[in-house]
């Protein structure tokens, strides 16, 4: 389930390449309502390599 999650974030965000978002931004996107789950897989897509994180947004790499 949780990598589900992770693939909807990537997906959205090298949907939308170029542009940033925050985390309640990118979870009412992909319809997760827990954070913290949002931030979690924020957080390995950035050990990834395929995200960057910018102030308080977030980015596809």
């Amino acid at each position: 389930m949780v990598e589900g999650i992770k693939k909807k974030i990537l997906d959205y965000l090298t949907g939308n390449r170029g542009r940033e978002f925050t985390a309640e931004e990118i979870a009412r996107a992909v319809g997760e309502e827990r954070i913290n789950v949002i931030k979690a897989q924020l957080t390995r897509l950035i050990k990834d390599g395929k995200v960057v994180k910018t102030n308080e947004k977030y980015k596809a790499a």
